[in-house]
């Protein structure tokens, strides 16, 4: 080993340097240790310098890289359950598909890193200093940071459960889609970061800075928003049952709107998407519905072809027979919807929200366009629990990435389509014609025996 002077926030600190082959000899101890092998010594990489080395895959789980410098460095893959990483510097790090459950990143620096698909179940993400001694006091090694840093860091469909991230920065950070069900945020600076389509279920946000913050399509569902800063924040389409926003600052915040019923605002523009569809778009005015809760209202049998409902409520509505060909109904709360026959031929409804629908014999094979091409209907990301899809049309559909389970697909026309990645647990798929489905990466998927 050598050592490598260093120099941080004014402190002199060590940083160790160590060979590849003796980096090779504390991996292979440490496995011996993790698989209750003699001579096992766990991993002690302290203060070392790891900048940008490559440990795809390495086996970390409970080692210990206190202060570790890995900036720019590749850990896709590792094992890094129950790790100690308190204080290390992760700058630009990549921990795609990492397995840091109950991991210690207390204090870590994460700027810039990529964290996509990584899991941090239970992991600690709160402030946390190092210290030094230095003429006998103890001392920050860090004169500036107190906190774990996320900024500008990917973690798109990173799985953050019950993750502690109190006083953590993540400003301006990418948490598309992301699992932060009873996540602790109190006091974090999430300011500017984009949480479309996440999971906060549970949460805790109490005096959180979420100012400017994208929650679009997000499920808030009983969290905590006691003093949560919303200002400026994009809160249409998410899920707000059991919240209490009393004491939540929402100024200039864009939340969903309730305006009259079908005989208003609402009727005009639906009579004019109406002329707008019979006069091929000569006349009238396509409708734009977005972001409006349509919730309990009667769309039966209607012609919304090309609409935009985006971001809407329609939780409990009837759209029974209604055509919804090339409609944009991306991450709309369709809970409870009654859409039995519907047209989607073409529409998206990426990140919807589909709880108990009813979508039986709905038609979503993708839409044949004049240039030729074939547009696919897309639930890419859509969240289907026990919706009931039986004998529908799904031909070529986009469902990656999508929740279906306990979903009815009963007798179901799956063939091509996307499935990948897909929850599939207790699916019922018995007379389901699945022939040519992309099932790859698929969760929990249990095919019906007798058609296998």
């Amino acid at each position: 080993m050598t050592t490598k002077h260093a120099t941080l926030d004014g402190l002199d600190i060590d940083y160790i340097k160590i060979g590849a082959t003796e980096l090779e000899r504390v991996f292979e101890l440490h496995k011996r240790l993790l698989q209750g092998q003699r001579g096992g010594v766990r991993a002690n990489l302290k203060f070392h310098d790891l900048s940008h080395a490559v440990l795809r895959d390495a086996l970390l789980a409970e080692a210990d890289l206190t202060g570790a410098k890995l900036m720019g460095a590749d850990l896709s893959g590792a094992d890094l359950r129950g790790a100690c990483l308190f204080g290390a510097d992760l700058r630009r790090a990549t921990l795609a598909y990492a397995n840091m459950t109950r991991v210690d990143l207390r204090g870590a620096s994460m700027r810039g890193a990529c964290m996509a698909r990584a899991l941090l179940v239970e992991a600690d993400l709160r402030d946390g200093y190092l210290m030094r001694s230095k003429n006998g006091d103890l001392l920050p090694m860090t004169a500036s940071q107190n906190a774990t840093e996320l900024s500008e860091a990917t973690m798109m469909r990173a799985d953050l459960s019950r993750a502690k991230l109190s006083n953590a920065f993540v400003i301006q950070a990418d948490l598309r889609d992301t699992d932060l069900r009873g996540a602790v945020f109190v006091r974090a600076d999430l300011s500017g970061s984009d949480l479309t389509g996440c999971n906060l279920e549970g949460a805790d946000l109490s005096e959180a800075n979420l100012s400017g913050a994208r929650l679009d399509g997000c499920i808030l569902t009983r969290a905590t928003l006691r003093g949560t800063n919303l200002s400026s924040a994009s809160l249409l389409g998410a899920l707000l049952d059991e919240v209490d926003l009393s004491m939540a600052n929402l100024s200039g915040a864009d939340v969903l709107r309730r305006l009259d019923g079908i005989d208003g605002i609402i009727g005009n523009a639906l009579r004019l998407h109406r002329e707008w569809i019979v006069s091929n778009g000569a006349k009238g005015k396509r409708a734009d519905l977005s972001g409006l809760d349509l919730g309990g209202q009667d769309l039966s049998n209607m012609n919304l072809s090309a609409a935009v409902l985006k971001q809407s409520s329609l939780r409990g509505a009837n759209l029974s027979g209604t055509v919804l060909a090339m409609a944009d109904l991306s991450m709309a709360d369709l809970r409870e919807t009654k859409m039995s026959g519907v047209d989607l031929r073409g529409a998206c409804l990426e990140r919807c929200t589909l709880f108990d629908a009813i979508l039986t014999n709905v038609i979503a094979r993708p839409m044949e366009l004049r240039s030729g091409q074939n547009w696919p209907t897309s639930f890419s990301k859509a969240r289907l629990a026990r919706v009931n899809l039986a004998g529908a049309d799904l031909t070529g559909a986009r469902l990656d990435d999508s929740d279906l389970t306990q979903a009815n697909m009963r007798n179901t026309i799956l063939h091509r389509t996307v499935l990948t990645d897909a929850i599939m647990t207790m699916a019922d798929l018995r007379e389901a014609d699945w022939a040519h489905a992309d099932l790859r990466g698929a969760r929990d998927l249990l095919l019906p025996v007798a058609a296998a």
